[in-house]
């Protein structure tokens, strides 16, 4: 390897491979704010060409420039020739390099989980605002091939983005991947520019594994009906990025001010998602399932066609991955991530004044003499003034039980608490953790529902209380 090179004297493939990286990072300055930026280097001729284009242009990157190299552990002897190829390199690059061993034997998809895990220690002890990968236009289009291969929809298609976020142990590391525009030809230019004979994995030509079989004998058939057929498919890729960012961008707008997302539930009304076009509804039930289970959290085509179906029905339950669920009851359509029961709790006691925790809720009660207005105080039903005296003074707050029977306010006779619940719409995972405020003569308010009549304020009433009722899970609908 010949001595240090003057990044001045860079030649043509170095220099337009520079521009490219230089544009790409530039293209996403506002998401990656001015942070160093981590170039994962394994010693091969793309991500040693991505080194040297960095170098070539870190005065106008105005950033520091940090290499990560890792051995998985797998090829030891072939690995500490590269290893020693990339520390010779930044050496001369004057950059630094953090360099970490894998576990011996470990299997492909455990190995590449370490390698991500490893670039996110990086990037986080540097304070990195991304870890750069040095994917290319081929990579592009074997990765679509593949993809269409396996029946993708129109998000696989997109194949690699430029820009992406991966969840590692609670981390997230920001990827860019600043060459999918680039050859395979050019970065073995740029190596033969900087006078670098790039390492070379044998296991890269086995056509035991279907990437190679892609790279070596079905593009080598399409290379024979265009030329450009790389350039080509990494075209249509970057096309239908764009037309799914679309499409979810028109997904978001359409359950804009009616989805409501809480940690362990995301919730719509069926009104809302029963008339969506199926791939405008695909994209809020992944997009839904992302923000429970985390980025790269996917839902199988099969799911989202049976949700469809119990969308379309109004009713029905459709279990996903882990122990979720999609649930339609009523007017409602609830994604769970573990489940949205409710938190079953005990009968306890209220004094007034004064608050009690029951389940998910919290419930107080204040009073205080001379007649209120109304029975409800506000618009969603959850504080309400009754009256005093007819409440009595032996106040509960308790789960529903077998049998209860409410008069609810305006109704002549009391009627099953069930047939109440299910009439006000009342989600099935819900009921069970309602909590009933019920006095000296039954179920005086059952929360976001009804007051009881007998419970009502009246001309004559003398003493009036005020119940509120709070959830502690950051709402639950009603």
């Amino acid at each position: 390897m010949a001595g240090p090179l003057d990044e001045r004297t860079a030649r043509r493939a170095t220099n337009s491979v520079g521009r490219l990286l230089l544009r790409v990072v530039r293209r996403h300055a506002s998401a990656l704010g001015d942070g160093p930026l981590v170039l994962a280097v394994s010693g091969g001729a793309d991500s040693l060409a991505m080194l040297f284009a960095a170098v070539s242009v870190r005065r106008a990157l105005g950033r520091e420039l940090v290499v990560a190299h890792f051995s998985h552990g797998i090829r030891k002897r072939a690995e500490q020739g590269e290893a020693a190829l990339v520390r010779r390199v930044a050496r001369r690059c004057d950059l630094t390099l953090v360099r970490e061993q894998g576990a011996a034997g470990s299997a492909e998809a455990s190995a590449r989980e370490a390698r991500y895990a490893f670039l996110s220690r990086v990037a986080s002890t540097y304070g990195a605002s991304a870890v750069l990968t040095a994917h290319t236009q081929g990579d592009q289009a074997e990765t679509l091939l593949l993809r269409l291969t396996r029946g993708t929809g129109l998000r696989g298609a997109g194949a690699i983005r430029e820009l992406s976020q991966r969840a590692i142990v609670g981390e997230r590391l920001t990827l860019l991947r600043p060459l999918l525009a680039a050859s395979r030809g050019a970065t073995q230019s740029v190596c033969a520019e900087w006078d670098v004979r790039p390492a070379s994995d044998g296991s890269n030509r086995s056509v035991r594994y279907a990437r190679n079989r892609v790279r070596w004998r079905v593009l080598g058939e399409l290379a024979l009906i265009n030329p450009d057929v790389r350039g080509s498919l990494a075209a249509f890729a970057e096309q239908a990025q764009a037309d799914d960012a679309l499409l979810t961008q028109y997904a978001r707008d359409a359950v804009a001010g009616d989805e409501r997302r809480e940690i362990d539930f995301v919730c719509w009304s069926t009104r809302t998602l029963v008339g969506l076009p199926a791939p405008l509804l695909a994209r809020v039930l992944q997009a839904a399932w992302a923000s429970l289970r985390g980025e790269g959290a996917v839902l199988a085509r099969t799911k989202i066609s049976a949700i469809g179906r119990i969308i379309a029905g109004r009713t029905g339950l459709v279990e996903l991955a882990g122990g979720g669920t999609v649930m339609v009851e009523q007017e409602r359509v609830t994604m769970g991530s573990i489940g949205v029961a409710a938190t079953v709790f005990a009968a306890v006691d209220l004094a007034i004044p004064g608050t009690v925790v029951a389940g998910d809720w919290q419930v107080t009660a204040q009073a205080a003499v001379g007649a209120g207005a109304d029975g409800d105080d506000d618009g969603d039903g959850l504080r309400v003034t009754l009256d005093a005296d007819a409440v009595g003074v032996g106040v509960c707050v308790r789960p529903r039980a077998r049998g209860d029977r409410f008069q609810p306010l305006g109704m002549p006779t009391d009627v099953r608490l069930q047939d109440v619940l299910v009439n006000a719409k009342v989600p099935r995972s819900l009921r069970d953790g309602l909590p009933l405020v019920v006095g000296d003569r039954g179920i005086a308010w059952v929360p976001g529902v009804r007051i009881a009549e007998w419970a009502k304020v009246a001309p004559e009433t003398r003493r009036v209380v005020t119940f509120e009722a709070r959830s502690l899970v950051g709402g639950l609908g009603l």
